[in-house]
């Protein structure tokens, strides 16, 4: 086998159908992995960051790689230089491409990386259990940089194999009731509920701008940022579910009231189940608690269509430990070079790791916090 890095979207451009190509023929239906994530969030944020997608060949056959960028370290990280996951906080599975479970990616990741002086950190912060990175990583033994992986959350989902009334039985009665309870208010209040399927470009594009506007309004109501500020990010995610749904890759639904949107959902089409990436709802209808009303409708949706699997990803345990039946680990993978930069963000990771391990610290901390954002600001 041999490797490439490719740094320009003018190399990455020809090769992007076999990229995709190896990717479907591996079976691994991960949507960040697509060539259309990895183009059209590198034409967003060219600017910004250097994009180097590992590539490798066999027999001129695509057989693997991995898309990263590179970003400049925090304080905190030691002002390391950063090789990450291209689409940063867009992509909730950070893994390589394998186009067999034969192929070994790491050790090639890790000869191409002693081949290059511009970085100092390599992490992926979402690696799935079943990713064949997961064994690899725990077998690889390289005196050139550390290598660590550890788990540092949970992939939530429902496995919906036993239909939905047996999956609903699951559930805690005091959300069973809080749902019909919300649901008559709904409809009493605001029309009968009707879930809506979400297709075509003028729709996609509509619903996203108001997508926008629920997220932004929810947020600042609770004093809070949406992601969703950053025009950017913004902008890369309405062209990435636009390609998306003309793929017929995209899963989007609106929960209505009568006529009223009270919650929009978008998830990807890509491989078995659903896959939820994004949902926000109308501030405006929060007592009838939207958000919940749209998940009891989607998961009656993917009943309906025969589907077993509803993938949450991971993040926000909360809600989501509320509804998930099903918990997989994810990872962290990190790879350090010898430097004086990334030694130093292994010790600022190490003593946040031990701050973090001390409650009564954090206790003060979050009190500290409150009572900062408590405070009026005087001019």
């Amino acid at each position: 086998m041999e490797y490439r890095w490719i740094e320009t979207l003018d190399e990455f451009r020809p090769i992007a159908p076999e990229w995709d190509k190896a990717l479907l023929a591996s079976g691994n239906y991960n949507p960040f992995l697509l060539s259309d994530f990895i183009i059209t969030w590198w034409q967003h944020y060219l600017e910004d960051y250097k994009v180097e997608v590992l590539t490798i060949f066999d027999d001129g056959r695509i057989v693997g790689g991995l898309p990263l960028y590179l970003r400049q370290g925090s304080a905190r990280e030691g002002f390391a230089r950063l090789f990450c996951y291209v689409g940063g906080p867009a992509a909730n599975y950070t893994e390589p491409l394998y186009a067999s479970r034969d192929i070994k990616v790491l050790p090639v990741l890790c000869q191409a990386l002693t081949q290059k002086n511009d970085w100092d950190v390599l992490q992926l912060t979402d690696v799935p259990a079943h990713s064949p990175l997961t064994d690899e990583s725990r077998a690889i033994c390289n005196g050139r940089f550390s290598v660590a992986l550890m788990q540092t959350h949970i992939n939530w989902s429902i496995n919906l194999s036993g239909g939905t009334d047996n999956y609903l039985v699951t559930i805690s009665k005091k959300l069973k009731r809080d749902l019909r309870a919300r649901r008559r208010s709904a409809v009493k209040h605001y029309g009968e509920l009707a879930l809506k399927q979400i297709g075509g470009r003028k729709e996609v594009e509509h619903y996203f701008d108001l997508y926008l506007q629920f997220s932004r309004s929810a947020f600042s109501s609770r004093n809070r940022k949406s992601s969703f500020e950053d025009r950017r990010l913004a902008s890369f995610f309405k062209d990435f579910l636009i390609l998306m749904d003309q793929r017929q890759r995209l899963d989007a639904h609106v929960l209505l009231a009568g006529e009223n949107p009270l919650a929009i959902s978008f998830g990807y089409r890509f491989g078995k189940g659903f896959h939820w990436a994004l949902t926000a709802f109308d501030y405006t209808y929060r007592n009838v608690r939207p958000g919940y009303l749209l998940i009891e409708e989607l998961i009656r949706e993917m009943t309906r269509r025969g589907e077993t699997y509803y993938n949450w990803y991971g993040h926000d345990r909360f809600y989501k430990a509320q509804w998930c039946n099903q918990q997989t680990p994810l990872y962290r993978l990190v790879l350090v070079r010898p430097t004086w930069k990334g030694l130093c963000y292994q010790a600022f990771q190490r003593a946040e790791k031990a701050l973090r391990s001390n409650q009564a610290v954090l206790n003060l901390l979050r009190k500290a916090k409150r009572a900062y954002t408590r405070t009026p600001v005087r001019s």
